[in-house]
């Protein structure tokens, strides 16, 4: 009987001893849990590099600019309205030449000058299709510095304005400038006139 039992016992723990290894070998490790990094960020875009802004010049506040529709303007003997482009703002007005002796034709531009000093005197002329400017239109300045008188081309640099020269002008409207057909050799054209102050 004893002999019995110790062979069950043994029977019995060897059952359970191979029941373990099989489960061990069984058995799955647990998988491996790795925490994933975060990407690195991206680095940051230049940036966009942007044009100089050029800086824009403003008119000066006493510039003065009398054209032949503003009351400063005044002509006398025959002129006629022109049609032939770039002139300025109101449109122009054109006179035959006359000889000398004959009546002239005369366009005066006066300004009201505000502040006594000196000043950059243009004028502006239209298109010439025809040909038929002046080559040498006499523009007269008058002025503190007396008078002094300029033949200008009326068949080139038209649309624009052209430098007469730079004179010295009281305040008040004691200066002018003026344009005679008198001698031009071609027609004469009265546009606008321009004067800007010295700072």
């Amino acid at each position: 009987m004893k002999n019995k039992s110790y062979i069950a016992a043994m029977s019995v723990s060897l059952s359970v001893l191979l029941t373990a290894c099989q489960h061990t070998q069984t058995s799955k490790p647990e998988a491996a849990t790795t925490t994933p990094m975060a990407a690195p960020a991206a680095p940051a875009a230049p940036a966009a590099m942007t044009a100089p802004v050029a800086a824009s010049i403003p008119a000066s506040a006493d510039e003065i600019i009398v054209d032949n529709a503003n009351p400063g303007f005044k002509s006398e003997g025959t002129w006629t309205a022109d049609a032939g482009g770039n002139d300025f703002k109101d449109g122009s007005v054109w006179a035959t030449s006359t000889s000398a002796g004959d009546a002239a034709n005369t366009a005066t531009w006066t300004p009201d000058i505000k502040t006594a000093g000196t000043y950059d005197v243009y004028e502006w002329h239209g298109d010439d299709p025809n040909s038929d400017h002046a080559t040498k239109a006499p523009f007269t300045v008058k002025s503190d510095d007396g008078t002094k008188t300029i033949m200008v081309n009326l068949q080139t640099n038209a649309g624009k304005w052209n430098l007469l020269g730079t004179f010295n002008f009281a305040a008040g409207n004691g200066g002018n400038v003026s344009l005679s057909s008198s001698g031009a050799d071609g027609n004469v054209l009265a546009d606008a006139v321009k004067f800007v102050p010295h700072h």
